[in-house]
């Protein structure tokens, strides 16, 4: 089981980075693109990026997710029953 959490929190990590450049990258790509006046960089920017970084954001959300479920541990004990030992 910590095999497939591990596994979880390599994905989740990639799929962060993935999403955070590539918003950079797009934001950056448009405001160059309206700044400048070129429409057709608003379009690759559109079409091109736009997709990936939804399917990332979607693969990091699921993978948030599934992190949020914890593994039961045995309940740590309290200060009487660590002392009595």
């Amino acid at each position: 089981m910590n095999k497939i959490r591990k596994a979880i929190e390599v994905i989740f990590v990639l799929t962060l980075a993935i999403l955070l450049v590539g918003g950079v990258v797009f934001v950056a790509g448009q405001a160059l693109g309206l700044i400048f006046g070129q429409g057709g960089v608003l379009e690759f920017f559109n079409t091109t990026v736009k997709a990936p970084i939804c399917i990332a954001a979607s693969i990091c959300a699921i993978a948030g997710f599934l992190l949020s479920y914890k593994r039961h541990d045995e309940p740590a004990r309290t200060q009487q029953e660590a002392t009595s030992r």
